[in-house]
């Protein structure tokens, strides 16, 4: 049983819901995928002249990454909010040249070679849908170009649809050492429905190659929430992922992108209704049990680890202090106090790269104690906020600001607060990101 939230001063839109069931009730909605501030959009006329200033400097964050976007699928599917393209040969061969050029571009400048990049990322759209020889150059001319630590983490993402023995022989001789495969259910007759065109059996079989393979890291996406998706069949997609033995595995909540093709969908009644929120929760924590039970490391809120070989470098560093160069329409990156966006319509990228222009489409400058939040964020992952010793690093009483806020959630059993550090109970893991957004947003009102 719920009530509205108690009127509290000015803070009551940042409590919880009164409830004694907090998993299913303590607040109507998720607020947002990732927990972030707001910042000051940047003129675009001003974004070249920030972006040489970025790249001439000889320092920067300790942590630092490379993420390279790749704008195509094979196929639209319906639970995805990142569709670009639709993939062609011809397009993508266009689109590497540009893509070096880019990578050309950027790199030799006294920011790229101040320090090594420990994770670069090779994300989409669908990489894994280029040709082997495509993969080949792209990530050869990343470890010529960009000085990358020894012990890098090289992660190419994708699905199991055209990704052959030939391909994955390519990417390993490369240098890819990480894979990161969208299965998102090992149901046949769900994946069909949503658009993934391999059925389990073919599924389990690639996994199971990478695997035996041994040379890289392979992990996966599952998706709860799913049309058609019950419990039962949840709880089988992870019991299957337990059984391949693989070396990770991401338990994502089925985010619904309003105007995309999975809510017009269950608008006209060519899908079902996905979970609703309280069901999403129940499958939340089902998964988190399963995954206790098989002795899984969690390494954040969706992220799990089989052995210390999976390291998830790339995410964990992205949602924290470091910097990350983005490359590739679509990509986009924080550098020192600001974020840049590559430009993501295709046309404009291949003008600007044969212009000898970084294609930046817009940017957004780092608000007011922006590290403050970003330690939030990062720590909030990791299921915790230490608040004390963020107080005393960030010079601000963060105990003071937020006690009102945080002993409400506290009384509804989201939280708990010992020596002055934050601890998710397992609703509030469920609810960290507007947790997390919450305590962002508070924060910032008085900044």
């Amino acid at each position: 049983m719920s009530t509205q939230k108690p009127p509290f001063n000015d803070n009551r839109r940042f409590l919880a819901n009164e409830t004694d069931n907090p998993l299913h009730e303590a607040f109507d909605h998720k607020m947002t995928v990732h927990a972030m501030p707001k910042g000051e959009s940047i003129r675009p006329e001003k974004l070249p002249g920030l972006w040489a200033d970025v790249m001439s400097a000889k320092d920067g964050s300790p942590i630092r990454t490379i993420y390279i976007h790749i704008p195509f699928c094979e196929g639209h599917c319906l639970f995805c909010g990142f569709y670009q393209n639709a993939y062609r040969l011809d397009l993508a061969e266009q689109y590497v040249e540009a893509l070096i050029r880019e990578m050309e571009l950027t790199a030799g400048t006294s920011f790229i070679n101040a320090r090594p990049f420990q994770a670069v990322y090779f994300g989409g759209g669908t990489p894994t849908a280029l040709p082997a020889e495509s993969l080949t150059r792209l990530v050869s001319t990343v470890k010529t170009l960009f000085p990358l630590s020894n012990d890098c983490e090289i992660t190419l993402e994708g699905r199991i649809y055209n990704f052959a023995k030939e391909k994955i022989e390519a990417a390993l001789s490369a240098g890819i050492n990480r894979f990161s495969l969208g299965v998102q259910t090992f149901d046949t007759r769900i994946r069909k429905r949503l658009g993934r065109r391999e059925p389990r059996k073919k599924v389990i079989k690639t996994l199971t190659y990478l695997r035996d393979l041994g040379k890289a890291v392979a992990i996966i996406d599952l998706i709860y929430g799913l049309p058609d998706q019950s419990l039962e069949i949840w709880e089988d997609d992870i019991r299957t992922f337990l059984s391949l033995e693989l070396d990770g595995c991401d338990l994502y909540q089925l985010s619904i992108f309003r105007g995309g093709l999975l809510e017009k969908s269950v608008a006209k009644g060519s899908l079902p209704r996905p979970a609703t929120l309280k069901e999403q929760a129940d499958y939340y924590v089902r998964g988190v049990e399963l995954m206790e039970a098989a002795h899984y490391r969690r390494i954040s809120m969706t992220h799990w680890a089989r052995m210390s070989r999976e390291r998830s470098l790339y995410n964990l560093f992205s949602r924290g202090r470091g910097d990350c160069v983005p490359l590739g329409s679509g990509a986009g990156g924080w550098l020192r106090n600001y974020f840049f966006f590559v430009e993501g319509d295709l046309k404009d990228y291949f003008s600007a790269i044969k212009a000898g222009r970084k294609p930046l489409s817009f940017g957004v400058k780092r608000p007011q104690r922006d590290f403050l939040f970003r330690d939030i964020s990062y720590q909030m992952e990791l299921g915790y906020c230490d608040l004390e010793e963020l107080s005393k690093r960030h010079d601000l009483d963060l105990l003071t600001i937020l006690r009102p806020i945080i002993s409400q959630w506290e009384k509804v059993d989201l939280i708990k607060l010992t020596d002055g550090c934050l601890y998710l109970t397992r609703p509030g893991e469920f609810w960290a990101v507007n947790l997390a957004q919450m305590l962002i947003d508070r924060i910032q009102k008085d900044q």
